[in-house]
């Protein structure tokens, strides 16, 4: 009776549940098979600069004016916004026009605000010039700052690739940049 139609309920039913069945058992051998995705860890960006702020920035006036601010000295970096702080991330290599950054929040106008202090996180390379400078390169791009290294941290060797969180210091004198480490991760 192959190629025989049935009318009998019972039997599409019966049909039905066994294909379901079938579906199921698929299913649950094919997930046991395959070993669970393992979940991708956030990576870091290039960089990031993070300002904090002190004063107005509850207001949505003085939030859009803030980054405005930011997104017009920033050339491409992301702006994140929270209460006390603005993040601007840099996703891919570039120069980080870190002193621009700082100086549009730094210099408002807003009637109340002002910029706590800048913390910049960044890949590259470590170097002691002949002088006896520690600088920092950025990874891919060359963009050297001065570097202080704490006593208590751990310094890589020359040229080790490190993540490094530093405090920007300078930047309320209108002097030029430097940079406090304040943690190093090597192998970044």
């Amino acid at each position: 009776m192959l190629g025989a139609r049935t009318t009998n309920p019972r039997i599409h039913r019966a049909a039905l549940i066994a294909a379901v069945v079938l579906l199921a058992a698929g299913i649950t051998t094919a997930a046991a098979a395959s070993p669970p995705a393992a979940p991708t860890p956030d990576r870091a960006p290039f960089a990031r600069v993070y300002l904090a702020l002190r004063g107005c920035t509850s207001c949505s006036h003085c939030r859009t004016t803030i980054r405005q601010m930011v997104r017009s000295t920033s050339e491409g970096g992301e702006t994140k916004f929270s209460d006390d702080r603005v993040e601007v991330r840099y996703a891919t290599p570039r120069q980080v026009p870190l002193r621009q950054v700082i100086h549009s929040l730094a210099d408002n106008r807003l009637h109340d605000l002002s910029v706590v202090d800048v913390l910049f996180e960044a890949s590259g390379t470590l170097a002691t010039a002949v002088n006896g400078v520690t600088t920092f390169t950025l990874a891919e791009t060359g963009q050297t700052f001065p570097l202080s290294v704490a006593g208590t941290l751990a310094r890589p060797a020359d040229g080790s690739p490190v993540r490094l969180v530093a405090l920007v210091s300078g930047w309320r004198e209108n002097a030029a940049l430097s940079l406090v480490a304040r943690e190093m991760k090597p192998g970044a």
